[in-house]
């Protein structure tokens, strides 16, 4: 038995509407897990919440409350009662629950519970709350040898690049594929199927509005209002759970529009699936990997030779034939005022022009996302995929720019099971959305456990979700993680920065980075200045102009534990302390280092068997050794 860590997402079906300070219960779920022991250890099990208040005026918010409980324990309570100010615009909350302990402490047996949970949201004038929407993340250690498993992928639905009509369109937006052939994985029983929708609200008019979606010609979902009163320009989300209408043996057509038209340009759509699988075939695997990514602002220039550009690399290790099946990336900025001429691309093809935002008052993250599977074909080793945008607006230039990657591809089982092949974890590093609103935060030091000797990490970022309080506008925006003095510290080292600039109205607001730089890729790396991601370390967040928040913070982390070989024999020693370093051929750079007494074998553990390394030996000025370069094995 090899004890794995991995992350798992459910979801709780949209509820329309709750009444205004009104403990509500919500659908009653089950979660499974099939492949967790008795006494699992849950590592980070965390709800997100979002809803949007009813009210003809603006106002505050006085509580949050979101109550829980796993196979009908006693509820656990998470409830923040510090005034959440309004700017004198609507309201769309995000919240968030940390339910590790609950979890841990009555999952101590079975392979699946019941999960229930109620939400209350008090706002001053509000008379209810609409299309409350709850998605939780479970990060827990298992058993890799048992034969039923369970996983988590995210599959890109295109939002188009202009406003959602009012009548369902004539061409879906995107296709669904035939589920039961894109995973190739054997005996697939699908515990948790929903479509996410987010974007910003769009347009002047006060008018309340829905949205509609649809698969084929099966039974549409419409939302609930959402509210209008004030013409706010807020960021949303809404979760359709489409367990009853997915049909997964054929391929299926994906529909949006809304009600009133110029309401929401370009918005993001995925579908999540969750499901088990036999892991004792020895089917092909479908990777599901989310890698974020930061841009410097702002949004390059007016032309399209004067594009900014993001990039990141990940590392396939899977054997077999790799085969592209998705890229996408879903981008956020911010902005104070319509932006003329929006352009962005995956890949170095033509730009694609993006629907003029029709937005005038601000209130979170603006958003868009983009398509394009064939802009990279991957292959097993060292890959990477970049982003670019610019704009012609010469006075609004897009500022706070990030976002994140759902790159999918399939590939062959590894020969230590399923579990050892990349995936994406989710680690909470103790904020969300709890305490007084403030511009600084500092977290208590924490840090991920992974229960695997041998990772490599493709990908480490962080996701830093904030509301500003009380009309605050942060001019700049910074995460920040502790070097320790053993790791040359104390200082705070850069884990985002960027420029703030949009209207000072509370709002959800995003920033998203990859931090892969300034921690170790694997258990011994040799590069000193990076710090190890396994140890414990305070955070801190820091939104400048003192815009007082209410925030979140997530390590998102990417990694395998595929191993290879590197092995040889030391001879011609002269009895001594024999160096070994073994060296990146195309760099030189020393990626692990043994000794050894005089002659005798060696041998390194690595993570690659694409490019080529090589091992040099030194004894003293006399006795020195260099081998031929050549792949793992």
């Amino acid at each position: 038995m090899a004890t794995r860590l991995k992350t798992i997402e459910y979801c709780v079906p949209a509820t329309a509407s709750i009444s205004n300070n009104s403990l509500t219960a919500l659908t009653q779920i089950t979660v499974y897990l099939p492949e967790a022991p008795s006494g699992t250890a849950f590592k980070s099990v965390i709800a997100q919440i979002t809803g949007v208040n009813v009210a003809t005026s603006a106002g505050n918010v006085t509580s949050r409350r979101f109550d829980f409980s796993v196979g009908g324990a006693t509820a656990g309570t998470h409830t923040n009662s510090n005034l959440y100010t309004g700017s004198g615009e609507d309201i769309s909350i995000m919240f968030a629950a940390d339910m590790t302990s609950h979890f841990q402490s009555n999952w101590t047996s079975g392979t699946s519970k019941t999960f229930d949970c109620s939400v209350n949201f008090n706002g001053t004038v509000a008379t209810a709350w609409n299309n409350i929407s709850v998605t939780i993340y479970i990060t827990y250690e298992y058993d890799d040898t048992s034969s039923t498993q369970l996983k988590t992928v995210r599959i890109p639905l295109s939002g188009g690049t202009a406003m959602l009509g009012t009548t369902k369109p004539g061409s879906a937006l995107a296709t669904i594929p035939d589920l039961s052939t894109e995973l190739p994985e054997a005996s697939k029983t699908y515990r948790s199927s929903y479509i996410t929708l987010q974007g910003t609200r769009s347009g002047t008019a006060t008018t309340d509005i829905t949205f509609s979606m649809q698969l084929n010609s099966t039974t549409a979902v419409t939302t609930a209002a959402y509210e209008g009163g004030q013409a706010t320009n807020y960021f949303f989300r809404y979760i359709w759970d489409v367990a009853s209408v997915l049909n997964t043996s054929l391929s299926m057509g994906f529909y949006a529009w809304g009600s009133t038209a110029s309401t929401l340009d370009h918005p993001q759509f995925w579908l999540t699936l969750t499901y088990e699988f036999n892991a004792t075939a020895n089917n092909d695997i479908f990777v599901s990997l989310m890698l974020p990514m930061e841009i410097a602002s702002p949004m390059g220039g007016t032309t399209s030779s004067d594009y900014q550009r993001g990039a990141r690399e990940f590392w396939i290790e899977e054997p077999g034939t790799v085969t592209t099946k998705n890229i996408a990336f879903y981008s956020f900025w911010d902005q104070a005022a319509p932006l003329a001429g929006l352009y962005q691309r995956i890949g170095t093809g033509s730009f694609v022009a993006y629907t003029n935002d029709n937005v005038t008052t601000v209130a979170g993250s603006n958003t868009a996302m983009q398509v394009n599977n064939s802009a990279f074909t991957f292959a097993r080793g060292r890959n990477s995929v970049n982003w670019d945008v610019y704009r012609t607006d010469t006075v609004d230039l897009g500022f706070n720019i990030c976002g994140y990657w759902i790159i999918n591809y399939t590939a062959g089982k590894p020969t230590d099971g399923y579990g050892t092949a990349n995936h994406t974890v989710f680690w909470n590093l103790g904020a969300y959305f709890d305490g007084a609103a403030n511009s600084l935060r500092t977290i208590s030091s924490i840090a991920p456990a992974l229960p695997e000797t041998n990772r490599f990490y493709s990908a480490v970022g962080t996701r830093y979700l904030y509301i500003t309080n009380a009309g605050g506008n942060a001019a700049g925006v910074s995460v920040l993680v502790e070097r320790l003095s053993a790791e040359g510290g104390i200082q705070w080292e850069l884990a985002y920065v960027d420029i703030g600039y949009t209207d000072a109205e509370t709002g959800v607001r995003h920033a998203y980075s990859q931090v892969r730089t300034l921690f170790k890729r694997w258990p011994n790396d040799q590069d000193p200045e990076r710090m190890s991601l396994q140890t414990s370390r305070r955070w801190r967040t820091v939104l400048n102009n003192n815009a007082a928040s209410f925030d979140y913070l997530d390590l998102i982390f990417t990694y395998h534990s595929i191993t290879k070989t590197v092995s040889g024999m030391i001879s011609g020693s002269n009895g001594g302390t024999v160096t070994i370093d073994l060296h990146r051929a195309s760099t030189g750079e020393i990626i692990d280092t043994t000794t050894r007494s005089g002659d005798g074998a060696y041998s390194f553990t690595w993570y690659d068997d694409t490019e080529d390394v090589f091992v040099a030996a030194n004894e003293d000025s006399s006795h020195l050794g260099l081998s031929e370069s050549s792949t793992a094995e």
